[in-house]
């Protein structure tokens, strides 16, 4: 039997995460159990409330006990029912008469705010189906959803909003429920989570004027702070002694908020100068044509006909500093994360222009140059495609997210397994939330830095596909590297050794070196990425995320599940001509589904079936 919380007062009051409903060891449930059986008959209301004793309390109840009566604290029957998450002694108390926002307690609450306390969202929805009102001020003056946010409940401040309820509702004092969790929670949570609520960011108190972000410095909460400046809160706006938050950081003499309002402000005034704005417009441009003019320059000072390597690193150490300098002061954090994918075809570009200047007098063949002007082409349009098309994001208008929410939450299932909490939306099967693109992608794969963009079902196959251009071209640019030392370089390993042939190709041509490194790093990554994506495809039927996940799962799992008995996995051929969507002319039939709308999952339920089978 589980445990009742035998207070409504000070304990639950302090203790947020002590629920009730926890559970000892057998002996102790079956002490219980044997003590219910013989000696309830005896027990008052009260105690058979909170031991959630329906027959007991009924018995109680049609002798004559009226449930509206409160005890000596003013508590009432459905304020201990609600409080032990008994869902059906709150049903019949109800239709008994109970008042549903009965004040009591010594914090003066009701049945609704003391199931937001513990955490009961099944009883707060039944609450508040039976009329019970979230907007109510307790003894604190807090309503439903400050006290959930105090609690940091996230699928009750869900909830709460989804019915309807304001998100900027002020308690006693005008504190909207981000002010309060900018002000008592240190930590990222509650306050990332309200603000993917649409929060106003800048309202002020009724008593000090202050808004989220000043009660953000004056708590020291740093990631709050953070996360508000963010989101885009004003550093502008003066409380009622005409202080910014900025100035209440001075007084406050934390250095490490100070810096980041500081860097912020900095920041801001710099975007809204008319360089920066000119500068923004033609951003991705700007900085594909200093990467580009960077790998130029390290390949052109690394070829530079001088034995003086000190010049060579001053030169490279100021170019480098440079770019850093650079991508500090004009890079926005939105074009940061195309970097990594600018990068790459900076480095093609000049694998390519390498190909024409410096190989292509020694391999002059059609037979050599026809294959490589082939998979460069491959390359380029596959990871176009791989970049632009849509992977398979989880997409839905604000409504439908409340829907979701609703809907989720009344079906018992408000949990990490069917909800985004960071979308609102519910996952579909196989979906997964890529913190990079801040999204749910169906059929998740990975995030890939060198395209900027998730793996998902929308693009997988494109995917591999661009995988096998790069290695291609990789592999003939390797080829082709070999050939100019062998023609260009007066040098032989078995005589000079490996030391000795070293040396000379860095001196007969540093710059094919340096594109042959950096072709290297680039073919391994493809080339292994490549292996691993066609077996996890046509052996496994499983995305690189569900492969991880259930080989972690078999680590701390006394059941192991064999990575080839995934419900997905249906033999090699079909696995492949489903993949690929490739019907070969009508032999195979392949099985198109749209991973954004299935959400039935079965994955999981066959994964258990193959767990208990073992």
């Amino acid at each position: 039997m589980s445990s009742p919380c035998k207070s409504p007062h000070s304990h639950c009051h302090q203790h947020s995460h002590h629920h009730a409903g926890q559970h000892g060891g057998p002996k102790e449930d079956q002490e219980a159990a044997q003590q219910v059986v013989e000696d309830y008959s005896s027990w008052d209301i009260v105690k058979a409330t909170q031991h959630g004793l329906l027959d007991r309390c009924r018995e109680l109840v049609e002798a004559g006990y009226d449930v509206r009566q409160p005890d000596s604290e003013n508590v009432t029957l459905l304020h201990w029912a609600a409080i032990n998450n008994r869902l059906e002694l709150v049903k019949y108390f109800i239709s008994k008469g109970a008042i549903v926002d009965q004040l009591g307690g010594t914090l003066n609450s009701t049945p609704l705010h003391w199931a937001v306390r513990q955490g009961h969202l099944q009883t707060i929805i039944l609450l508040m189906k039976c009329g019970a009102d979230p907007s109510l001020i307790d003894g604190e003056g807090y309503n439903s959803v400050h006290l959930a946010v105090l609690y940091q409940h996230m699928p009750i401040i869900a909830y709460l909003i989804a019915k309807g309820h304001n998100i900027d509702g002020p308690d006693m004092n005008g504190m909207t429920p981000l002010m309060l969790s900018a002000q008592k929670i240190i930590g990222m949570e509650p306050t990332n989570f309200l603000l993917k609520l649409n929060p106003s960011l800048n309202l002020t108190d009724k008593i000090h004027r202050n808004t989220a972000l000043h009660w953000a410095v004056s708590s020291g909460n740093v990631n709050a702070a953070d996360l508000l400046l963010e989101a885009g809160a004003s550093l502008d706006v003066q409380n009622e002694k005409g202080e910014t938050p900025l100035d209440f950081a001075r007084q406050t003499r934390n250095r490490i908020i100070i810096h980041i309002l500081t860097s912020e402000a900095n920041s801001r005034s710099a975007r809204s100068s008319r360089t920066f704005k000119a500068l923004q417009k033609y951003e991705i441009s700007l900085v594909m044509m200093v990467c580009l003019s960077l790998l130029g320059g390290i390949g052109y000072i690394l070829n530079l006909h001088t034995d003086s390597w000190l010049l060579k690193g001053t030169l490279l150490a100021l170019v480098t500093a440079g770019s850093q300098l650079f991508t500090r002061r004009f890079v926005g954090s939105s074009s940061q994360k195309h970097l990594p994918a600018i990068f790459f075809i900076s480095s093609i570009f000049w694998m390519f222009m390498t190909w024409f200047i410096c190989f292509l007098p020694d391999m002059a063949q059609a037979t050599v140059q026809v294959p490589f002007i082939i998979s460069v082409s491959l390359l380029l349009y596959y990871f176009y495609k791989t970049w632009r098309t849509d992977p398979g994001y989880i997409k839905c208008s604000e409504e439908e997210r409340k829907q979701t929410i609703i809907t989720l939450a009344e079906a018992g299932c408000l949990d990490v397994r069917l909800f985004c909490s960071s979308c609102l939306v519910k996952k579909p099967l196989r979906s997964m939330h890529c913190h990079a693109c801040n999204a749910c992608v169906a059929k998740y794969d990975q995030h890939c830095i060198w395209t900027g963009h998730c793996i998902g079902a929308g693009n997988h196959h494109y995917f591999v596909l661009f995988l096998v251009a790069l290695t291609v071209m990789g592999h003939w640019m390797i080829y082709a590297s070999a050939l100019f030392w062998v023609n260009q370089c007066s040098t032989n390993l078995q005589k000079d050794g490996i030391g000795g042939f070293l040396a000379e190709i860095i001196s007969c041509s540093p710059w094919v070196l340096y594109i042959f490194l950096l072709t290297c790093s680039l073919t391994v990554w493809a080339t292994l990425m490549l292996i691993l994506q066609l077996y996890q495809i046509a052996c496994l039927g499983l995305t690189t995320q569900e492969r991880f996940n259930l080989q972690m799962q078999n680590r701390f799992s006394k059941h192991q599940v064999p990575l080839r008995k995934s419900p997905f996995n249906r033999g090699c051929i079909q696995n492949l001509a489903d993949f690929f969507r490739c019907r070969c002319f009508g032999l195979i039939k392949t099985n198109s589904v749209d991973w954004t709308q299935q959400y039935h999952n079965i994955f999981q339920a066959s994964m258990v079936r193959s767990a208990q089978s073992v």
